[in-house]
């Protein structure tokens, strides 16, 4: 058999998705490995094959060396799971409501450049359960109108050469009274404290994104104590409001919406 060249890695490109990046990957490793086995036999057989020996030794290496590989399966597998789970985040922040709604708890998170974050109480695995959680307490119809809404604010605090000034769309009195409003919901929606604690820690759990293997997350669960440190974030303006003007708060939403949110508060600090 005459000399092969060695084989290398595809070079990646710009344009190339990260995914398809991975699947590059392990194909010339695969490739590396199968060429690797037929120089080994053709050097028994004298230097040379038949198609018919090719045809042979490729069966035998589906069938029986593949195994040994695995464990290079498996991260390839985690590393597009992540990839693509993490394209779906990105994508899901351009959601303005959903993106204004945790900027509220977002602190809670763990540093990352360029974004929001700080104490690492919460993992952001947590947001497509969380979003999900927010839509099945307020309905599709609210959820809706508060993507709409959201996207007005928006066009107010367009940047001339692109994007939008979120600091300006955070502080807008607009989305500031859109969450009051979607938290009002919320906490009418947890009169059976227990009950609802443990059906959103459910649901969150149940729809956490992938980790990496090794990554300090990987293991993450939201439970009580993080249940309390999210929805304190959430509803903390809404507690002092509560605290410091309990009128102004019946004048707005009745008194059966400040005893529900009292009442609400009061079971988040029992823990």
């Amino acid at each position: 058999m005459p000399d092969r060249p060695a084989l290398r890695k595809p070079a990646a490109t710009a344009k190339a998705p990260s995914g398809a990046r991975c699947c590059e990957t392990i194909g010339a490793t695969m490739i590396g490995h199968f060429a690797t086995r037929l120089e080994v036999e053709a050097g028994k057989a004298g230097g040379a094959l038949t198609a018919a020996q090719i045809r042979a030794l490729a069966h035998r290496f589906v069938e029986r060396e593949q195994a040994r590989f695995g464990a290079l399966y498996q991260r390839a597998w985690d590393e597009c799971s992540l990839m693509r789970e993490t394209h779906q985040l990105e994508s899901g922040r351009r959601m303005p409501f959903d993106r204004i709604l945790m900027r509220r708890f977002a602190p809670l998170f763990p540093p990352r450049t360029g974004d929001d974050g700080g104490v690492g109480i919460l993992s952001r695995r947590i947001i497509p359960g969380f979003n999900l959680a927010i839509e099945k307490m307020i309905g599709p119809t609210l959820h809706q109108q508060c993507q709409g809404k959201c996207e007005a604010v928006l066009d107010r605090h367009a940047l001339p050469g692109g994007g939008w000034d979120w600091e300006t769309v955070y502080a807008d009195p607009e989305c500031i009274a859109l969450v009051d409003h979607v938290l009002v919901v919320v906490a009418h929606y947890f009169t059976s404290f227990d009950k609802r604690r443990a059906w959103f820690m459910e649901l969150v759990n149940s729809h956490l994104a992938p980790a990496a293997h090794g990554a300090p997350d990987e293991h993450w669960r939201l439970g009580d104590s993080a249940f309390s440190a999210l929805m304190r974030a959430l509803f903390a303006d809404l507690a002092t409001s509560l605290r410091t003007d309990p009128r102004g708060i019946r004048a707005r939403w009745g008194d059966q919406t400040h005893d529900a949110l009292g009442e609400f508060l009061m079971r988040l600090d029992r823990g």
